[in-house]
């Protein structure tokens, strides 16, 4: 009788599980921010490491395992529209402060991150503040602003 009331019970959690893990795939919905995005990505096992938000689309690539992958979402329903998938060349974990606290404290300065890559040892930040698009590199250790420069 235990194993009647345990087997659906078991079905159910692993149900549920599946529900918080989004394996990237053609119509997936990832959501239409680059925190669902990133959230649903992290818990799938994936890494993301750049991503840009151009009009319609947010271009992002994350790392898992061997593999790095170029996805196209479409920021107003959250869907991939497109994946591309490559052999990986090295890790891309690097020490020090995460994505998150970047984009906390860059926030707090008024900056509206756009775009970011990690590569090589050096983070890349694309971001609006006061109406001007900026290029700013960060300290992988500190998550301090080492550069800025305003676009034209």
């Amino acid at each position: 009788m235990k194993r009647h009331v345990l087997l659906p019970a078991a079905l159910s959690v692993l149900l549920a599980g599946a529900a918080f893990a989004v394996e990237p795939s053609l119509g997936a919905n990832l959501g239409t921010s680059i925190e669902d995005i990133s959230t649903a990505l992290s818990a799938d096992g994936y890494e993301m490491t750049k991503y840009e938000r151009e009009g319609n689309r947010i271009e992002v690539y994350a790392v898992k395992g061997d593999a790095r992958h170029e996805l196209y979402v479409d920021a107003t329903t959250g869907e991939v529209t497109k994946i591309e998938t490559t052999a990986r060349r090295g890790p891309s974990s690097l020490p020090g402060v995460s994505d998150d606290q970047i984009r906390a404290s860059l926030g707090a300065f008024g900056y509206e991150v756009t775009g970011f890559e990690r590569e090589r040892g050096e983070i890349e930040v694309y971001a609006m503040k006061d109406g001007r698009r900026w290029e700013l590199k960060i300290d992988p250790r500190t998550g301090g602003i080492l550069r800025s420069e305003a676009e034209d």
